[in-house]
């Protein structure tokens, strides 16, 4: 692409993102869904022009918006988003590179306002979340909730402040997969190349992982750490990382089985959704994603098949 083009588009980018942020600032409950928008542009502009012109114009958006607080968050954290992912798609990455990429982004972005949100504010998480617990309580007890289910959910809000990173990781991945998406409908659209994630039931996990998990299980039973010490979140955070990439390799393998035997795709979101909204059954399909990285259950099934 020559420079004139870069120019060219690069002004018609400005002009689009500025009134995607207007939208998502300015226009009510639209702006929940514009909000995801925001990183396309960038995508564009990026996988047909390269890094150096694309940083040139986050610089300009970000000038732009200097002046105003969440405009100028928004552009930061969104348009860099949407270069790593329009320059990675360039470059012809896989799609798990892409996702990767976008993921880490966001990722880096929720540890910067977690610790500026730690280091500016007034109050210290815990104290914060103590604060937003007691309220929950006092609804809870109005609205004449048993004294068991205000006690989980007490429990649950304390525990919290320890969980931190893996709830940055789990929101940054999520962040991801949302935008990775969008922007490849985007992309294929202008005919531009845009390697797609594989489908959930082509997904695997080193078998590493289970002996990461082995470990983080033995010392949270061995150990039992001090609620709240390093070790304490270390463990517990790692634990959780583990537990959830167990229940996605379980998830991967039932929908690889319903593939195998031709069943509907309903059948499968159903299955994934129902998953996402019953915790007991998280247990089993775990314990299914633990079978299947052990035995290679998938490679079995696919070689009996052929």
């Amino acid at each position: 692409m020559n420079q004139k083009s870069a120019w060219k588009d690069g002004i018609l980018i400005v002009g689009l993102y500025v009134l995607l942020l207007l939208a998502t600032l300015l226009v009510p409950i639209l702006n929940v869904v514009v909000l995801w928008t925001l990183p396309l542009p960038l995508v564009y502009f990026a996988a047909r022009h390269g890094i150096k012109p694309s940083l040139l114009l986050f610089g300009i958006l970000c000038i732009l918006t200097a002046l105003f607080v969440e405009a100028f968050i928004l552009t930061f954290v969104w348009a860099s988003v949407g270069i790593v992912i329009g320059e990675l798609h360039r470059r012809k990455a896989d799609g798990f590179a892409v996702l990767i990429g976008a993921s880490l982004t966001y990722i880096f972005h929720l540890l910067i306002g977690y610790v500026l949100l730690t280091l500016l504010s007034d109050q210290s998480l815990r104290e914060m979340i103590a604060t937003q617990r007691d309220q929950v309580t006092s609804l809870l007890q109005q609205a004449g909730t048993s004294s068991g289910q205000i006690e989980s959910v007490t429990e649950s809000l304390t525990f919290i402040p320890y969980i931190i990173p893996f709830i940055l990781v789990l929101t940054g991945t999520v962040m991801g997969v949302i935008t990775v998406w969008l922007a490849g409908i985007l992309l294929r659209r202008c005919n531009l190349e845009a390697n797609r994630v594989p489908p959930l039931r082509e997904w695997g996990f080193p078998k590493a992982f289970i002996w990461y998990y082995l470990i983080a299980f033995i010392l949270l039973l061995t150990t039992q750490p001090e609620e709240g010490s390093t070790l304490f979140i270390a463990v517990t955070n790692v634990f959780l990382l583990i537990e959830t990439i167990m229940t996605i390799q379980g998830l991967s393998f039932i929908l690889f089985f319903f593939h195998l035997k031709k069943l509907p795709k309903i059948v499968g979101i159903l299955a994934v959704v129902v998953t996402l909204v019953l915790a007991p059954l998280q247990q089993i399909v775990r314990l299914v994603g633990i079978a299947d990285l052990v035995l290679d259950l998938k490679s079995r099934l696919g070689s009996q098949r052929k």
